[in-house]
């Protein structure tokens, strides 16, 4: 195996395993990463929250996200739907979000998702995934 190819293979299972471990927390259904632009970079989440899904969702919550943080950034948001909530938190210019449900931990999540964040922020842990 190449060593390029070694060195993806171990990102893409990092990353699986950083977004996995905001699962910990009672009720969380999944999260995913988006760059600042909306793409999708990395996702753990139920098949029923499909590619096109969050492609077409992924715009929408970026821009939202840009209009939230536009006298500066929160350290999160938190929106509420009828069947789940969305959990937002930047990640270097992109975004983490976390789909919970309406009654979650909210510290336990923002602590987790803090270090969640540190993981995948671009210059403190050379991670290309969100730019």
């Amino acid at each position: 195996m190449h060593e390029d190819t070694r060195t993806m293979n171990v990102q893409v299972q990092l990353t699986e395993r950083a977004l996995h471990s905001l699962r910990d927390i009672d009720g969380v259904y999944g999260s995913f990463l988006l760059n600042a632009s909306g793409e999708l970079r990395a996702r753990d989440l139920p098949a029923v929250f499909d590619d096109q899904t969050l492609a077409d969702s992924g715009a929408r919550i970026a821009h939202l996200w840009e209009v939230i943080s536009d006298s500066g950034a929160p350290e999160y948001a938190f929106l509420e739907f009828s069947e789940y909530s969305l959990f937002l938190r930047r990640v270097g210019a992109g975004c983490l979000c976390v789909v919970v449900p309406a009654h979650v931990n909210v510290l336990a999540l923002r602590l987790a998702s803090k270090w969640v964040a540190r993981y995948f922020e671009p210059v403190a842990h050379k991670n290309t995934l969100i730019s």
